[in-house]
């Protein structure tokens, strides 16, 4: 985490040269970006490798509620004070005051202190006997193969849509402004913000159930905002759904995180992670190609809000998941 942490600090400096002597152009943006991609690919799983390693199991909940919190009040409250910050200092002063906020970070992470038996040497193994190794593990735990499955199809028929849907929507059914599109993102983060919020409260003694629970209503509430021609509505409907996320993200994590022998959780963190945002292109790619070929944005998420129903519902029959019962 201290590393990911300064070497997106120094990107950022890299940044800030480049706007000092003017010489910016898109490429450099174009490679910051990736860079900064491949960073935030690391930090994903080592955050939730980490967790479960500073927290007892029944703390876990509220933990990853917490980190949940504090990711969506970034949404939130960023563009604002984004906008402010760029309004008195620029663009310069911008990224000056990110790269010291990450430079203080990387310094924070240093006073991280964890358990002896968290810190024991491992044998050092090369990547592909790693990533095998991670394979077979997960292969052979059910709980995990459920969880990763669903979380493929979950980001694959939520994120292309939903993501370039609601701009689309916003523009030719409601013919709406920037103002009416940022309503609608703004109780996405709400609705994400006060789910946390519920889950760092109530704790689940069956977490599997209510993920279960979440995901059918994620799943209607996605298909109703497929068929909304009303922006008040859409927004309403937009806050109770980024809730149910939170009902089925949060559950999922904890129960991965207790269920997962701790040497294996980098492993595993980074197989979710590449199930959901690694397959997020792909989702962008195939919603903009049907989009192309005519197919209208309303259908698409409607079709996709009967997938995610229909998966939730098979889920039912999951008795692992359904049993799952969380350790004291």
């Amino acid at each position: 985490m201290f590393i990911l942490d300064l070497s997106r600090a120094v990107l950022i400096l890299i940044l800030i040269l480049i706007l000092i002597t003017d010489s910016v152009t898109a490429w450099h943006l174009i490679t910051l970006a990736a860079l900064f991609g491949i960073s935030d690919a690391f930090s994903y799983p080592v955050i939730n490798s980490l967790t479960p390693m500073v927290l007892e199991k029944n703390q876990l909940q509220r933990g990853n509620s917490l980190i949940q919190m504090t990711a969506q009040i970034s949404p939130i409250a960023g563009p604002a004070l984004g906008g402010t910050l760029i309004a008195v200092l620029g663009f310069t002063g911008v990224f000056t005051v990110a790269m010291c906020m990450l430079f203080i970070a990387s310094i924070i992470v240093l006073f991280i202190r964890l358990k002896k038996e968290d810190t024991e040497e491992r044998t050092i193994q090369t990547p592909w006997a790693d990533l095998k190794e991670g394979l077979v593990y997960a292969k052979k735990n059910q709980l995990i193969v459920s969880i990763v499955s669903v979380s493929f199809f979950l980001n694959f028929f939520f994120t292309g849509p939903f993501t370039i849907g609601i701009p689309i929507i916003v523009k030719d059914i409601f013919h709406g402004s920037a103002v009416s599109l940022a309503t609608v993102q703004m109780s996405m983060g709400i609705g994400a913000l006060m789910g946390a919020v519920f889950l760092a409260v109530v704790s689940f003694k069956k977490p599997g159930i209510a993920v279960i629970r979440g995901l059918i209503g994620l799943g209607i509430i996605y298909t109703f905002i497929g068929t909304s021609t009303i922006l008040g509505m859409t927004a309403a409907l937009v806050f109770v759904m980024a809730f149910a996320m939170q009902i089925v993200n949060i559950p999922i994590m904890t129960m991965l995180q207790q269920t997962t022998e701790k040497r294996m959780l980098g492993r595993i963190m980074s197989l979710l992670m590449t199930v959901s945002s690694g397959l997020v292109p792909v989702s962008y790619a195939v919603t903009s190609l049907l989009i192309a070929v005519g197919v209208q944005i309303q259908v698409i998420i409607i079709v996709s809000g009967l997938v995610i129903t229909g998966i939730a519902l098979n889920t039912i029959r999951n008795k692992r998941l359904k049993e799952f019962v969380v350790e004291s």
